[in-house]
């Protein structure tokens, strides 16, 4: 009966300062809230990349979007110094925490995934998928792939389902005279972002395990940030419920600081207290 009961524990099990610390930053990203009383600051904002997908077309977002970003710099032949560097460190010092703990399509995909429904684990070769959507539809397709018209494009905004979501549904829905231009490409979006949510109703964050290209620039830095998880193997039950309550599928007892790690904190919680976060600058003046 024990096991049982601990089997339904949520995702979120003890971790429900996640969801305040998401709709905090929402109401940050979406501007439109308070930006009229400080109107100088959104031409500024537009240039900051946040480290979670936000596309540009969202209609309340002040925002860059840092994959959008980079596609745009490659397009127009260019690089930013400036926007590779601010990433770099906003990696180097969390990691891929932002997409445990700020990401609203990899909220989305945690929510979904509580419907009732037969769960399956999908193999590890998968979560490679993401660093080839990286290098191929966000870096090299807008070098050097052009279209009829001669230009190249963002190849990967067409196609992202979190953009979907977030801009491509609401802007049809508020603006009428956008209804009529609705055609082949916004259907395939819509059709892609189904096919996302439909498998996360099995599969722990699918889109964020095998696609997201943002989760495999971060899940580099996850074995050089200053943020990481510690193992304390004598304080272990062995138990795996750290495991159970992973929303990436991770074994955190034997897989710790993996780049597929989102931070998300559900491990520490477990009773055992064999898992806790630490910056290791910490760490190193504790020896």
């Amino acid at each position: 009966m024990a096991k049982k009961r601990r089997r339904k524990v949520s995702l979120f099990a003890n971790n429900y300062t996640r969801l305040v610390i998401l709709f905090l930053f929402l109401y940050i990203v979406n501007g439109h809230f308070y930006i009229k009383y400080y109107e100088n600051l959104e031409y500024i904002f537009k240039y900051v990349p946040i480290p979670a997908l936000n596309c540009y077309s969202v209609p309340s977002t002040i925002w860059a979007c840092p994959i959008g970003s980079i596609q745009h710099f490659f397009v127009i032949g260019s690089v930013s110094f400036l926007m590779f560097g601010f990433l770099l460190l906003l990696g180097s010092l969390i990691g891929r925490w932002s997409c445990g703990w700020i990401c609203p399509f990899g909220f989305i995909q945690e929510w979904v995934y509580h419907i009732p429904s037969k769960k399956i684990k999908i193999p590890d070769w998968l979560k490679y998928g993401k660093y080839l959507f990286l290098i191929f539809t966000v870096i090299l397709m807008p070098m050097f792939l052009t279209t009829s018209s001669g230009n190249t494009e963002t190849y990967f905004c067409k196609i992202c389902p979190s953009g979907c979501i977030g801009a491509g549904i609401p802007q049809v829905i508020l603006h009428e005279d956008l209804r009529p231009l609705v055609g082949f490409m916004y259907w395939t979006k819509l059709a892609i972002l189904s096919a996302v949510l439909i498998a996360a109703v099995f599969i722990k964050r699918p889109f964020c395990r095998i696609v997201c290209p943002l989760g495999a620039f971060f899940g580099i830095t996850n074995k050089f940030s200053l943020l990481k998880l510690n193992f304390n193997e004598t304080k272990c039950y062995h138990c795996n419920l750290c495991e159970t309550h992973c929303p990436v599928d991770l074994n955190p007892s034997k897989e710790i600081n993996s780049p597929e790690c989102i931070l998300c904190g559900n491990c520490t919680k477990e009773r055992c207290g064999a898992i806790t976060k630490i910056f290791t600058i910490e760490k190193e003046r504790k020896k």
